[in-house]
């Protein structure tokens, strides 16, 4: 035997080794592709530009792929065109979603939204996976051929005829060797081609195709054995302003921790899989009772919400979780997975860090609430949003001292969208950063407007919600519009829960300090309702807190309500802080607060919040002076007035 014949042998063994690599990394490239146009789709409901980076992150591996195919295919060469073709379409596609995150980036959503529509490239996919396809299908057949070859034994004669050659010149036990470390190379990449395949690469859990491997088999031995099966669909809460304070790498890192925990908390029998973002998925393949999910999910519940740390910084973490089951919620993987994230919606509605299970009738809140989203996307530019105006007012003399501005819907259809409805809304979807930073600017406007009216420059109060707060633009934002609309930022006031600072108090104290450094007033809202310690307190930039109206309800019937009040304002005090009462409707809590010593109040009896025409109306008709020179100075004095209207909320 020659050794050029050797030499063939060991070339057609290097050849199907390629061959078996270029399938992996095309089912690779495949599962990216599918991951991009998920995240498309999950960037034009909610407009996270997160979304859009993951989608483009996808395309990146998969040109990074592309690579790695034209080396395997250089022994190849017919279907060397096919990968040229098929780098240049995904190279079309990465940029398509770059100039798409630069118009995100400068036109906002809408904008980006629009140009999806324009740049629609669903043949570009198409073409793409068909690409692929036709590949995986050549590789497939090229290893069919060689299983055949070997079957048929056309390999056996050439193999022996090796063997006693490599026998005679005294190296069969070397070639035993290769052989064997060649056999257990190919295993190994076998494995990790397959793993790769199927398990998310930043978990390790099993990803969207391994989950729906399993679950369609556990759906046929559910129906042939009579069993139940269950999904439980898992979101974190508030992980994105984690991941927006503190960069992905930290959040990569919690997301694998998260990703741990969850793996401990079911049987080897169970999968965990990662839906994508802050998503997770549990199919549960056997259970008694509804008992033994909830047990499941509380488990789940209490281990993630224990704290964790991560390069060096302790965190805390909680999650909201919907359960559905088959046969009674569906009998596939799509009505499942659909039902479960509507009750796992639910549970976030609840308060988060808590479960639902799925139940008929929460349907149409989900449909409702898809249109509802889509429609506070297009509110802005519809001008569908309004401020509304509460005074406050200052509890010895009677005169407004500044005014909460607060955030009103007017749907075309529905007509006023409820107020503890519009917030939440808007910060689940992301739009509470344009929304808030519209809010800050039509405050700033209109108090300038009724500066020329002659009526006092009152200072302006605006809520920073959570994700606001932990926006990375917040600063440039307030600046800009001071910058724009041209107010004193002494005549601005920002209202923080302590429920906003709590994830990060660190990080929130930073910030309070650079907000306070641009001029600002600053006031924590509804303290009482979290867990500020006195020393926390004192480390706060703050001038003023408010004490929330839950407390101020019962004053002064209510004994635990008048310690809680006392105690709040007797703090504030020896903090050399003002104090503001929210939610006075009546002229008993009114007296009470004001013997007590309260700063200012807030609430139906002085005033419900007013569109800016009736307040202009309202200021006028109690005599509001001309401004001064000072916040504390420039009021107008008002006569009070008990509100006959039921209160709505914020």
């Amino acid at each position: 035997m020659s050794y050029r014949t050797i030499a063939n042998l060991i070339e057609a063994s290097r050849t199907a080794e390629n061959t078996l690599k270029l399938v992996g990394a095309l089912k690779d490239l495949q599962g990216n592709v599918v991951g991009s146009e998920i995240e498309l789709r999950g960037y034009i409901i909610s407009g996270e530009r997160d979304r859009l980076a993951r989608a483009q992150a996808f395309l990146g591996r998969a040109a990074d792929l592309v690579q790695t195919l034209r080396a395997l295919s250089e022994a190849i060469p017919d279907q060397m065109p096919q990968v040229e073709l098929l780098g240049a379409l995904i190279g079309e596609e990465f940029e398509r979603f770059a100039t798409l995150s630069k118009i995100h980036g400068q036109k906002g959503v809408s904008a980006a939204i629009r140009a999806i529509g324009a740049t629609a490239s669903e043949a570009t996919t198409r073409r793409i996976q068909v690409l692929t396809t036709d590949l995986m299908a050549a590789g497939d057949a090229r290893l069919a051929r060689r299983a055949e070859q070997s079957k048929r034994g056309s390999d056996l004669s050439v193999i022996t005829a090796a063997v006693a050659t490599l026998f005679n010149l005294g190296l069969l036990g070397v070639v035993i060797l290769l052989v064997r470390r060649e056999i257990k190379d190919r295993q190994h990449a076998e494995e990790v081609v397959k793993f790769a395949a199927t398990h998310d690469p930043l978990t390790g859990l099993a990803n969207r195709l391994l989950l729906t491997e399993r679950v369609n088999r556990a759906l046929a031995t559910a129906k042939s054995e009579g069993r139940r099966i269950a999904m439980l669909f898992i979101d974190l809460d508030r992980f994105k302003n984690i991941n927006d304070t503190l960069g992905h790498e930290a959040g990569d890192r919690l997301l694998q921790n998260v990703a741990n925990r969850l793996a401990r908390c079911v049987r080897r029998s169970d999968t965990v899989a990662r839906q994508g973002g802050d998503e997770f998925v549990v199919l549960i393949e056997a259970f008694e009772g509804s008992d033994d999910l909830a047990r499941v999910a509380e488990k789940i519940l209490v281990e993630v919400a224990e704290p964790m740390t991560v390069y060096g910084r302790e965190f805390q973490i909680t999650a909201s979780i919907g359960v559905s089951t088959c046969p009674v919620d569906g009998d596939d993987l799509q009505a499942l997975l659909k039902n479960a994230d509507i009750a796992m919606y639910r549970a976030k509605q609840q308060g988060k860090n808590t479960y639902q299970f799925y139940a008929e009738q929460m349907n149409p809140h989900s449909v409702e609430r898809l249109e509802l989203e889509a429609a506070l996307r297009r509110a802005l530019e519809r001008n569908e949003l309004t401020l509304h105006y509460q005074p406050k007012v200052q509890a010895r003399t009677g005169r407004v001292t500044g005014i909460e501005c607060l955030l009103r819907w007017q749907h075309p259809t529905i007509g006023p969208v409820p107020p503890d409805q519009i917030v939440p809304l808007a910060e689940e979807t992301g739009l509470i950063v344009p929304i808030g930073k519209w809010a800050l600017r039509t405050a700033c406007l209109q108090a300038r407007k009724w500066a020329e009216q002659g009526l006092p420059l009152l200072r302006m109060a605006v809520n920073l919600s959570a994700r606001q707060f932990m926006s990375a633009t917040l600063l440039d934002d307030v600046v800009g519009t001071i910058a724009e609309t041209g107010m004193d930022p002494r005549w601005i006031e920002f209202e923080v829960t302590e429920g906003v600072m709590m994830p990060e108090p660190e990080q929130a104290v930073k910030l309070l300090r650079k907000l306070k450094a641009i001029g600002v007033r600053l006031t924590i809202d509804d303290f009482g309702t979290g867990y500020s310690s006195l020393a926390y307190l004192k480390r706060l930039p703050i001038d003023c807190v408010k004490i929330d109206a839950s407390f101020v309800r019962g004053v002064p019937v209510d004994a635990s309500d008048v310690a809680i009040t006392d105690a709040i304002l007797a703090m504030s005090r020896s903090l050399g802080l003002k104090v503001v009462a929210e939610g006075v409707e009546t002229r008993d809590q009114m007296r009470f607060l004001e013997r007590r010593g309260c700063d200012e109040m807030q609430g139906y009896y002085f005033s419900k919040p007013l569109p800016a025409e009736q307040l202009t109306v309202y200021l006028r008709e109690h005599g509001a002076a001309p401004a001064e020179s000072g916040p504390r100075e420039a009021s107008s004095r008002i006569r009070l007035v008990s509100g006959g209207e039921k209160r709505i909320p914020k």
